[in-house]
């Protein structure tokens, strides 16, 4: 089983709350948008007494297109893992460009998987979004784990102190979490064989939330799950979910040969209309060498 990741005996709270809630209604939606994406590459058969490197690809490849509806195509989204020696490293690359708002974030995680437990060793995240309108803004989040869980946080520039209207983020609802891409290798042990029954916790080092997946159909070719977005902590109070207006719908497609499934197609429906996150090429390297790729 994956392990815990807690926090440290001696922290009563790792982020303050009310920490840079001035994001606009399109971040909140994007970030929405490549959690649910950052979480879903899984095996569908992954054996408990197998290695870790063998119920994995060596190194996944892909890259997505993110249509944000009257907006029509907004940027890019490229994502890139690595396995050896029981290692794991992750990469996150995101680009938007439209005519209120350019936004760009790099997300890495790092980490080891070892007989079938994940153990996050630190996540990174940085991003700079330039509005038509408004404030520039530049930040960088970092943190890092041990063996009791998230050993620290931390924010450049330093964030302000917390909002009375904010939900605070404590202890407890940090117990059992993962930054979101480590999440993709929590994944990878899953027993069940069937993707769409789950529920994750996600920290994103500012919000704690969970992702709360059903099926809702299936094909030879395609699986496909409901997502339901659940806020926990971190938020304003009664902001909740207000910029999402329903489930989000997330198409999986089969790699039997790679014994995963890969996001081919994420739907999130928000007040400004769906956005839409779509492989256009995945290239996959097995143990082996072996390459398996396709396109849309």
């Amino acid at each position: 089983m994956a392990r815990a990741v807690g926090t440290h005996n001696n922290m009563k709270c790792l982020v303050p709350a009310g920490v840079d809630h001035a994001r606009s209604r399109v971040s909140a939606t994007i970030l929405l948008l490549l959690g649910v994406a950052l979480a879903l590459p899984t095996p569908l058969l992954a054996t408990p007494k197998s290695p870790a490197n063998k119920a994995w690809p060596a190194s996944v490849k892909a890259v997505y297109r993110i249509n944000f509806g009257i907006f029509g195509d907004i940027g890019s989204y490229r994502f890139k893992s690595r396995l050896k020696d029981g290692k794991y490293n992750l990469d996150g690359v995101v680009k938007i460009e439209t005519t209120v708002l350019d936004y760009s974030a790099v997300m890495r995680s790092s980490g080891s998987f070892v007989s079938a437990e994940l153990s996050p060793d630190s996540h990174m995240f940085r991003f700079k979004q330039d509005p038509l309108i408004g404030k520039k803004k530049r930040s960088k989040l970092h943190m890092e784990f041990n063996d009791s869980g998230v050993k620290h946080v931390k924010f450049v520039p330093k964030k302000k102190k917390s909002s009375k209207r904010s939900v605070p983020v404590t202890e407890q609802q940090l117990e059992n979490v993962l930054d979101p891409l480590s999440a993709i290798m929590a994944l990878s042990l899953d027993q069940t064989g069937d993707p769409c029954w789950r529920t994750l916790s996600v920290f994103d080092g500012k919000h704690r939330f969970d992702l709360i997946f059903t099926p809702k159909r299936q094909s030879s070719r395609n699986v496909v799950c409901s997502v339901r977005f659940v806020p926990i902590s971190g938020h304003r109070k009664g902001e909740g979910n207000s910029v999402i207006t329903g489930n989000a719908e997330v198409v999986l497609r089969r790699v039997p040969k790679a014994n995963i499934v890969i996001p081919s197609r994420v739907t999130v429906p928000t007040i400004a209309g769906n956005a839409v996150l779509e492989s256009e090429k995945v290239i996959i390297t097995m143990p082996d060498r072996k390459r398996i790729a396709f396109r849309r």
